[in-house]
């Protein structure tokens, strides 16, 4: 996202602007199609724990509780650090380089914001981040699962190159691993990535009386439904 945005910047005309922009979603696509044959190609070893999955509907409600609850949580976090001077710097910068969509074209601006942060983005993530990296450390750490998934989430932080965008996101990196571990399946990791990059771009109203019951609420809705998930899906082992 960020290195798209930079290369707009550099774009002088809407035609050349059109053109860099149709490149980039193609790009994207292939990326998510060469994944996609990497992940299917990699298996789970015999040694990893395996889950029945008795309900799939159940999972996914159990799934939503959890990123709902991270992101009221999400909202808390960036609330008190955009008080921090430096913290409020980098979301300036950030909102100039997707302001750059915006510059020579706004409709296909957002379009193009559409299809990269709600679609593109979170099939592209998932498949690579969960799909492939994960599964493969759920592979070599199998007797420890959650140091697969904290690993998988401190590289999935890392390309993020935001400091706010990569504590939010190791901590929903973290959630969507669980729910790939517990669940095994990409489908509900990207439905619920999208919802998540959804809320994203929608302005949520935040005070410190708010902020104190995302908190509250935010930490009720992820105990359930990390509660729940666990519960059902380690009673159903093969």
């Amino acid at each position: 996202m960020i290195i798209s945005s930079f290369i707009f910047l550099l774009i002088k005309d809407k035609e050349s602007f059109k053109l860099i922009t149709i490149t980039v979603v193609l790009m994207d696509i292939l990326l998510v199609l060469i994944c996609g044959f990497i992940a299917n190609k990699i298996n789970f070893s015999e040694k990893v724990i395996k889950f029945k999955v008795e309900s799939k509907f159940k999972n996914l409600i159990y799934s939503i509780s959890l990123i709902s609850g991270y992101i009221l949580i999400k909202c808390l976090i960036i609330y008190i650090l955009s008080k921090i001077s430096y913290f409020s710097l980098l979301n300036h910068y950030e909102s100039f380089f997707i302001n750059s969509y915006l510059k020579h074209e706004k409709f296909l601006g957002y379009v193009i914001i559409f299809l990269q942060i709600i679609i593109i983005g979170p099939i592209l993530e998932e498949i690579l981040f969960r799909g492939i990296l994960l599964k493969s450390l759920l592979n070599k750490y199998y007797e420890k699962p959650f140091k697969a998934i904290i690993y998988s989430s401190v590289v999935f932080a890392a390309i993020h190159m935001n400091l706010i965008q990569s504590i939010t996101a190791f901590l929903g990196a973290f959630i969507l691993g669980i729910i790939y571990y517990y669940t095994r399946s990409i489908k509900t990791c990207i439905f619920i990535h999208i919802i998540n990059n959804f809320l994203a771009v929608v302005r949520i109203p935040t005070n410190s009386l708010i902020a104190v019951i995302y908190l509250i609420l935010g930490v009720y809705l992820i105990n359930i439904g990390y509660r729940n998930l666990i519960n059902k899906n380690e009673k159903n082992v093969d």
